[in-house]
């Protein structure tokens, strides 16, 4: 018989399993368009908020770009058997931003509080996020037509 202590040692000892299956990069090309659409839109809400050019902003630019694909890689949306559905893709996607999130308030917060105003933060985060879910099913080879349950057409 089971015991309490026996399901949550068994739990504990499968997590890290399941992240590190979690973790998978995007091909080359792919990660070049999230990078250059992430750049674009990070360029675009620093204009548009901050009135400030691309060379002030390519210094925060960089971490902060590296750490949202860092979180997309650590949420899975990159993994190749999420990509037969449009839901696997929109649930990890929304996992991803959010641990992206959370590393972009930090990554501003602590390095770059200069920037750190909330109109930035706003513009940014809102559109990434409506660019990324967006672009990443475009990119990704999703069958649109798949109603997004695990039956095939």
């Amino acid at each position: 018989m089971n015991t309490v202590s026996d399901y949550v040692s068994s739990a504990l000892q499968s997590a890290p399993e399941k992240l590190v299956r979690q973790i998978s990069f995007p091909s080359l090309l792919r990660a070049l368009t999230e990078i250059g659409m992430f750049a674009g839109v990070f360029i675009a809400a620093a204009y548009i908020s901050l009135g400030i050019g691309i060379h002030e902003m390519l210094a925060p630019m960089v971490p902060v770009i590296l750490v949202i694909m860092l979180s997309n890689v650590a949420s899975g949306v990159y993994r190749s058997d999420i990509t037969n559905s449009i839901m696997n893709i929109y649930v990890h996607s929304a996992y991803g931003f959010a641990l992206a999130s959370v590393g972009f308030l930090v990554t501003i917060g602590l390095f770059f509080p200069q920037y750190a105003s909330t109109k930035f933060i706003f513009f940014f985060l809102f559109f990434a996020f409506f660019v990324s879910n967006t672009i990443r099913p475009l990119i990704s080879g999703t069958d649109f037509m798949d109603g997004g349950g695990r039956r095939t057409n």
